[in-house]
């Protein structure tokens, strides 16, 4: 079980820079993002991947960076949508998420982390169905490729309609249904448990009784506010009852959640996923918090 944390958070820093901090600051392991297929020339754009300049001297670079840094990449991150409503779009994400495991598989990154999008048109069942009939290829490319898909459970709410759910995959039901359609044991999940507590599921009964699907693990904390939940209701969940926060700074309980990671004997990565609204405004505020995050985690770890 490895420490690492999320290059997402990062938006204006270029990615070796990025990974020189997190290593110094103690982390084991990052979940890289993939830029677009487009964008400026180079390995990097910004803190993410840039897959189309990933020829041998780029490779080559990424894997420099990452053991000068003492990390190991343990999950690239793709935000393509096989289930976009715009069909170019859903297409175009269909041709690009080849190139995304074959990435994976030449760079030896053993996860690609994807979401399951919704089309608002399609019940959330029809969308599940659908998106296995998409996806079923990719599983298959990622099997033989010695990669593993995981499906992230953030509901996304209010990508398409407010306070609508933009995505399919966030509850255990859903997960089931999914894992129905797509039979595959190279798909499962990259579990975040902090959309599980506001939306009133428990994370570590949710993660023991999937936790043969569970392929990457996001550490992300989060903060009922139950007075502003008084006043607006569980059904308005984009206005401001809940709150994402890091590690240690929420209502979840990480002694426990990581004792039972031990127990089951989990050997993937817990990659801290920044959305702390306290500990925005700066890189330097920023790299703070994750260092509090950090520290928080790592004496559940041995």
């Amino acid at each position: 079980m490895r420490l690492g944390v999320c290059m997402s958070a990062f938006r204006d820093e270029a990615l070796p820079d990025v990974l020189r901090w997190a290593g110094g600051a103690g982390f084991e392991c990052v979940e890289i993002s993939c830029a677009p297929v487009r964008g400026p020339a180079g390995w990097f754009d910004g803190p993410d991947l840039r897959l189309a300049g990933l020829d041998g001297p780029s490779r080559d670079a990424l894997g420099a960076a990452l053991d000068g840094s003492g990390l190991k990449a343990a999950a690239l991150e793709w935000d393509g949508d096989l289930m976009d409503a715009d069909p170019a779009a859903a297409r175009a994400a269909a041709e690009q998420a080849p190139g995304v495991i074959e990435a994976a598989a030449t760079l030896g990154v053993p996860v690609v982390a994807i979401r399951l999008g919704r089309d608002p048109a399609m019940s959330l069942g029809d969308t599940i169905a659908e998106f296995a009939r998409r996806a079923a290829p990719l599983a298959a490319q990622a099997e033989s490729s010695g990669v593993r898909l995981a499906v992230a459970n953030d509901p996304e709410c209010g990508r398409h309609f407010e306070d609508m759910p933009g995505a399919a995959a966030f509850a255990p039901e859903l997960w089931e249904k999914l894992f129905t359609h797509l039979r595959s044991r190279a798909v499962g999940l990259a579990l975040d448990p902090a959309p599980l507590v506001w939306l009133g599921v428990d994370p570590i009964a949710a993660m023991t009784d999937y936790f043969e699907k569970v392929f990457h693990l996001r550490a992300r904390d989060v903060e009922v506010l139950d007075l502003a939940r008084q006043d607006c209701s569980v059904l308005r969940p984009g206005s401001g009852w809940w709150r994402y926060r890091l590690p240690g700074l929420g209502q979840i309980d990480w002694r426990r959640l990581i004792d039972r990671l031990h127990e089951l004997s989990y050997d993937g990565a817990i990659a801290v996923r920044h959305d702390d609204p306290v500990w925005q405004g700066s890189p330097d505020r920023m790299k703070t918090g994750l260092g509090l995050a950090r520290r928080h985690l790592v004496q559940f770890m041995p």
